[in-house]
């Protein structure tokens, strides 16, 4: 990880099956981050459709059109960028899939391994298996989305995989939204690295998305969030994590396996 690296996260609403809308609203939101000096940009879950699960097919070729957009953004404003989650279609199957982009092009994704039926997420999606660390110039990266936070033995491996930020895409619902704070900071604290929950905000129907996006050190402190549509940015410092790592060196001594 470099010594120091500025995060930000994109907390937008997002229009169910507008996905025009939405990529421009969160280009608009990408480039505000850029000139605040982002370096890492992370985007919500579901940005550029929402969850349409009665009949998602007309809205995938809009997937390919996104991932191409902000290939170009992040090759033109030199940034990675965390693209959310999207549908991905493979083989006949749909996945909630969270893209790495630098660039260079996509430099990874990981398919959202626990899916979250209360909402009938099983209807449209089939689950992905298992995390990655996804290697880039700034950090080694790690996602995983929403419900994924709640399953800490899902993301102990990443941190032995090397991973020093955890990215979080979500749509959290303000009914939980102490339990998203409460488990963010522990993921961060057990795992050592620092954390980016990215939650989405404003309402689709009766469910109500507060934001309260945050950004997270090794240690379980807010280094920044916010309440309203728009952006969070903190200046992640690698020597909090290392000087951590060392004063409590509860990575080292786990007993899990390591590799």
């Amino acid at each position: 990880m470099k010594e120091k690296v500025t995060a930000g996260v994109i907390q937008m609403d997002v229009v169910k099956g507008g996905p025009d809308l939405n990529l421009a609203k969160a280009t608009a939101l990408i480039r505000e981050a850029q000139e605040k000096g982002a370096e890492i940009v992370v985007l919500p879950e579901m940005w550029l459709t929402d969850f349409v699960l009665k009949d998602p097919s007309p809205l995938l070729p809009w997937s390919a059109k996104a991932l191409d957009s902000l290939t170009l953004i992040a090759q033109r404003w030199n940034l990675i960028i965390v693209a959310g989650s999207i549908m991905e279609e493979s083989k006949g199957q749909i996945y909630n899939t969270s893209y790495v982009i630098t660039k260079k092009g996509i430099a990874g994704k990981y398919r959202k391994t626990h899916i979250f039926e209360p909402m009938g997420e099983r209807k449209a999606f089939k689950p992905g298996k298992g995390t990655i660390g996804v290697e880039t110039p700034l950090a080694c990266l790690g996602t995983i989305l929403c419900y994924d936070l709640r399953f800490p033995e899902h993301i102990r491996p990443l941190a032995f995989q090397g991973v020093e930020i955890l990215c979080v895409p979500a749509q959290w619902p303000i009914q939980r939204i102490t339990h998203w704070e409460i488990l963010l900071r522990a993921r961060a604290i057990e795992n050592q690295f620092f954390v980016l929950g990215c939650n989405r905000w404003g309402k689709t129907g009766t469910y109500h998305f507060p934001g309260h996006s945050l950004i997270i050190d090794p240690l379980g402190q807010i280094l920044s969030t916010t309440q309203e549509e728009g952006i969070a940015l903190a200046t992640l410092e690698k020597a909090v994590m290392d000087e951590y790592r060392a004063q409590i060196p509860s990575l080292k001594d786990s007993l899990l396996p390591k590799g």
